[in-house]
């Protein structure tokens, strides 16, 4: 369709009308032929969403309303943020998210105002219930389920599904591509980071091989909540145990299923190291009993950036390469 395009164009810049004529109905005639099935039934995409619901779409989208954070961000990176008429109060990067209007939080979303915008369509994550989607289909409105991925490689998916809905799979591929290969580097950096070790034993640069273990994965607390709302933080089916694990790390709440933790449990793995939040940290350094962890009294309390870590979108990779640095400072 694109060399079509440019024969038109050239055309165009032709004097000679007749055969301007000529050559425009000729390839009219061909762009028939060019179409796929779907293209020329009249329907741009067809899929199955979280819920399983078959979805169809007869065009690509110009109106959408995000409501799920790591879809609005995704949206940005496929440049499709022209198109973003609502999101919701949590969508907060990247900082032009501020210009678009928010349409509620995650679970209290503001279906009037939804309906009034009369989005194209609607793509919601995990935590939007189906009574609300419900009430969005019977508006006459396209909802388009795509679930909270736990990991890494769920959430690459997302983006390239994402890139055919805003009709930028190119894009969506060249990003899915990239992101692939820095996931794949860091499934398998740890395997490289043994050799190395071996490889320095071999060359009489002393190595204890009882640390071996512990040089390659320290014990990692990442601090979901902590004080009178409660200790919680990830559990194994969590992405944010991926990351850890891709940093090199051991994730303390690798044997939990749930988020919620005791203080027992957190004292006795007494972790080597602590992510907080950047706003929270000078309070939890100094709030009684978790000044009393190892990692507090040692300076191996560091701060992220709770986006990186909350939730699940390239930028997760970032929150790998700054774990990562740390663990590595502990060699």
């Amino acid at each position: 369709m694109n060399i079509i395009k440019c024969i038109f164009a050239t055309l165009n810049n032709q004097t000679n009308h007749p055969l301007r004529v000529l050559v425009y109905f000729y390839f009219i005639s061909l762009c028939g032929a060019c179409l796929s099935p779907k293209e020329r039934a009249g329907t741009f995409l067809c899929m199955t969403d979280s819920y399983q619901r078959e979805i169809k779409l007869d065009k690509a989208p110009e109106k959408i309303i995000s409501l799920s954070p790591a879809i609005t961000e995704m949206l940005f990176l496929l440049g499709a943020e022209d198109k973003l008429i609502g999101i919701s109060e949590y969508c907060n990067y990247p900082e032009e998210t501020q210009r678009i209007r928010k349409v509620g939080g995650l679970q209290n979303i503001n279906i009037e105002t939804i309906i009034s915008l009369q989005p194209d369509v609607v793509l919601i994550g995990s935590i939007i219930t189906k009574k609300e989607v419900d009430k969005l289909e019977k508006s006459g409105i396209t909802v388009i389920a795509m679930k909270q991925e736990d990991k890494l490689e769920g959430m690459l998916e997302v983006l390239r599904v994402l890139g055919q809905i805003v009709d930028n799979e190119q894009c969506a591929d060249s990003l899915v591509g990239y992101y692939g290969k820095k996931l794949d580097y860091y499934k398998h950096a740890d395997d490289a980071d043994e050799q190395d070790l071996r490889r320095n034993s071999k060359n009489k640069i002393r190595v204890n091989p009882s640390n071996l273990r512990h040089l390659r994965a320290p014990t990692v607390y990442y601090v979901v909540s902590f004080g009178a709302a409660g200790d919680y933080t990830a559990p194994a089916n969590s992405h944010i145990h991926e990351i850890i694990e891709l940093a090199g790390g051991r994730n303390i709440g690798e044997s939990l299923t749930t988020w919620n933790i005791s203080r027992e449990y957190l004292f006795a793995q007494n972790p080597d190291l602590i992510f907080v939040r950047t706003e929270e940290l000078p309070h939890f350094v100094k709030t009684y009993p978790y000044n009393l962890l190892r990692a507090v009294q040692e300076n191996r309390v560091y701060p992220i950036e709770s986006g990186w870590m909350d939730v699940i979108s390239p930028r997760n990779f970032l929150a790998i390469e700054e774990i990562r640095g740390k663990i590595r400072l502990l060699r």
